[in-house]
């Protein structure tokens, strides 16, 4: 059946980040993957594809797909009296239109971007990311409240049944919304003017939102339409972002990969299950291990914190709170002794 679907869409093309066309080709690219449909005159009648620290499937199925690709054939089926609800699924062009004309990428990955593609010789989807980011840095105007993109729908107080892609799950308690006065089983329609096929349209909807803002949603319930508006204030963009790929190209660049251990593992070292407890594994960092840090050291707490977290998650704390040159506090177990250590970051 899914086939079939497939089959009333005149092109799938797989594109190579490399030569791929930035204006027209805008999703989150961070995903494992993503899908963009398009009319053959360059309207985006949506996005599929969403993903989070839960797992690179958790918001994506087959059944959400094809709905997915059903929604798509009955906007193309109403096209163009339709356009007004498509015209906000392109957003101005961006600053660089192809991989190589992002300074912070054309500087550091000339190869890729030279020579012909093979497996172990192509761009990532990330990789853009990466390219804007290093620019930054390089003309000294990153901001870390840039990181938080393509907000999912948790962060706005809504859980989106996975299978049906716009349909609410659940309302969630969230300080950062007001207004929602929305049901289980609403199905959203259209939010923003736009119409919604999946968690990615509606994505797509938050990720060009400011920190203060108002989500006007169209949802059909039990065969009426209503309008309903969300207001957004404070951090409401902010949610775990260690998954991605990109955050690995953030600085300062720590240099420790330490993988959580095991629950027997905290059972033996007489540590909660919600306590940090990370194996120093790989230490790159010369600087750390000439501050003391040595493979096999069990990080208990950084900065302060002690909570529980994966090495991402690590890494990824340091990144936002510490600049190159910073020392960055932690503790460790070694042989049973506490010892407190100061580590440079590069």
């Amino acid at each position: 059946e899914l086939a079939d679907l497939v089959s009333q869409f005149v092109k799938v093309r797989l594109v190579h980040m490399r030569d791929i066309d930035l204006a027209q080709f805008q999703f989150d690219y961070d995903l494992t993957w993503a899908v963009v449909f398009l009319n053959t005159d360059g309207t985006v009648y949506g996005r599929y594809g969403s993903r989070s620290a839960e797992g690179p499937m958790a918001y994506n199925s087959i059944p959400s797909l094809k709905r997915a690709m059903e929604r798509v054939l009955d906007l193309h089926q109403d096209y163009p009296a339709n356009r007004s609800h498509l015209v906000g699924k392109n957003q101005p062009n961006p600053r660089w239109k192809r991989a190589k004309e992002i300074p912070g990428l054309r500087e550091r990955m000339q190869k890729q971007l030279n020579q012909p593609v093979g497996p172990r010789n192509c761009i990532h989807c990330h990789n853009i990311y990466d390219g804007w980011r290093n620019t930054a840095y390089d003309q000294d105007t990153f901001k870390t409240e840039d990181l938080w993109l393509y907000p999912l729908p948790e962060n706005i107080g809504l859980k989106i049944d996975v299978d049906e892609g716009n349909v609410i799950e659940s309302v969630l308690l969230n300080p950062a919304t007001t207004g929602i006065d929305l049901k289980v089983g609403d199905r959203i329609q259209t939010a923003n003017g736009q119409s919604i096929i999946s968690v990615a349209d509606l994505q797509w909807v938050l990720n060009g939102l400011p920190a203060e803002a108002k989500l006007h949603l169209r949802v059909e319930r039990e065969g009426l339409l209503l309008k309903r508006t969300i207001y957004l204030r404070g951090d409401w963009r902010k949610t775990d972002i260690s998954w991605r790929g990109s955050m690995w190209s953030l600085r300062p660049r720590v240099g420790i990969h330490a993988p959580e251990i095991t629950v027997e593992e905290k059972r033996e070292l007489g540590l909660s299950l919600t306590n940090m407890a990370l194996k120093a594994k790989w230490i790159p960092n010369q600087g750390a291990r000439q501050a003391g840090l040595k493979n096999g050291d069990i990080i208990v707490e950084v900065a302060g914190n002690r909570q529980a977290m994966s090495t991402a998650q690590f890494n990824l704390l340091i990144r936002l709170n510490y600049q190159s040159g910073d020392r960055v506090p932690v503790k460790i177990l070694r042989q049973g002794q506490t010892l407190s250590l100061q580590l440079p970051m590069p």
